[in-house]
């Protein structure tokens, strides 16, 4: 994925320097090195940033999975509440759960009790 995003990034690195180089020449025409210069340079400047920033992401990547397989990993919370976490349902606690039958028929008597009769609903 790294070597997605830092090749594209060495693309758009390198349009912007030919347009620069092209700028330059018009403005100045003689005054600085050629468009093609600018781009060999260019060209092997991003290659070495590619092949760089790849290999210190994977590195990155190998010291992140060690340590947490050290570690036991980091837990993270997406929240700014920091009170006492919310009760686990009673499933996941261990408690035996009804049956899935009972459970069905429970729900569909429950729905029956919060629907309105036809004749109630207002039109």
């Amino acid at each position: 994925m790294s070597f997605l995003l830092l090749g594209s990034l060495g693309v758009c690195v390198l349009g912007a320097v030919f347009a620069a180089s092209v700028v330059m020449d018009i403005v100045a025409p003689g005054q600085g090195p050629a468009p093609s210069q600018t781009l060999v340079v260019a060209t092997v400047v991003v290659a070495l940033e590619v092949l760089l920033g790849t290999v210190v992401a994977c590195l990155c990547g190998f010291m992140h999975n060690y340590t947490a397989r050290f570690s036991g990993g980091v837990e993270a919370m997406l929240t700014d509440d920091l009170g006492d976490p919310a009760p686990a349902p009673a499933g996941i606690q261990g408690e035996e759960t009804q049956d899935p039958h009972e459970a069905h028929e429970a729900h569909e008597a429950h729905e029956a009790q919060e629907a309105p009769a036809p004749a109630d609903i207002p039109r």
